[in-house]
């Protein structure tokens, strides 16, 4: 627990005036520690975020979340492979908050390969031009194979099933559409029963194409739901496991016939550590 002490040199609502001493702390730590009653103005406990004035002290009892660690898969001079927690952007440009850390910032290398921030798995980066390039080409052509493993409810055919449809993107969500669409793009999945317990199931997932919210797109449209999945997923299901992040893991990739200077890399298969186990989802 951290303590922090200070006089207001403004007349501002006390978060504001906390995060410019502190700007690392976030709302959500703020708000937390104001739950707690762990925020004073003049040695008295406060249960909103009032205005305060110049001249008032400011008591703030906190504790700021620890960095996400990123676990290292591979790594040579050309590419790394890293292991993706959950709640963590690939990219710069995916970032939301300024002052949180995407994975190319942490190894200091560019993503080839991206994830939903609440997915967690393998992503590849390349450490120079060259690969980048050679890179974005073997995704592009998919001459890489990528398993999943996803906790679902719904209507699972216990023998697995091939989903083939047409996707497209409209705003921030993928759309099951017609051939013909604007815009439309094959996708095809594959999926098969590891094991179940009660109204839950563990899947392990084939993805033949790499499209925009692919998994959770197509799975829906088979009245499919990842538990967890706030965008496509059964509201109701994640309330009664008390799940807010959704249970999707990209846990392996193979790459195929790769071409110099990555040839070396060919038919080289690679394996994220992955916690999903069903005992997790008792019925509380």
């Amino acid at each position: 627990m951290e303590k922090l002490e200070f006089v207001s040199t403004k007349k501002e609502k006390v978060f504001s005036v906390i995060r410019e001493i502190k700007p690392t702390i976030n709302f959500s730590i703020l708000k937390t520690a104001l739950r707690k009653k762990d925020i004073k103005v003049n040695n008295k406990k406060i249960a909103d975020n009032i205005e305060v004035e110049i001249g008032d002290l400011i008591t703030v009892y906190f504790s700021e979340k620890k960095e996400k660690e990123v676990e290292i898969i591979f790594e040579d001079e050309n590419i790394l492979i890293a292991n993706k927690p959950r709640g963590m952007e690939v990219t710069k440009q995916d970032k939301a908050y300024l002052l949180s850390k995407c994975m190319e910032e942490i190894v200091g290398a560019d993503a080839c390969n991206r994830l939903d921030k609440n997915t967690e798995g393998i992503v590849v980066f390349a450490k120079n031009e060259i690969v980048k390039n050679v890179m974005f080409d073997v995704f592009k052509e998919h001459k890489i194979e990528k398993k999943y493993l996803a906790i679902v409810s719904g209507n699972i055919q216990k023998n697995g099933e091939i989903l083939e449809n047409y996707i497209k993107k409209e705003g921030n969500f993928a759309k099951i559409c017609k051939k013909t669409d604007k815009n439309a793009k094959f996708s095809k999945m594959q999926y098969s029963v590891v094991c179940q317990k009660e109204d839950l199931f563990l899947i392990d997932i084939d993805l033949f194409t790499g499209r925009f919210h692919q998994i959770r797109a197509q799975l829906k449209n088979k009245n499919i739901f990842i538990l967890g999945d706030e965008k496509y997923g059964d509201k109701d299901k994640n309330k009664k496991y008390h799940i807010k992040k959704q249970q999707l893991n990209c846990y392996y990739i193979k790459f195929l016939d790769l071409p110099k200077p990555l040839n070396y890399l060919s038919q080289k298969e690679f394996f994220a550590n992955t916690k999903f186990d069903l005992s997790l989802f008792d019925k509380k």
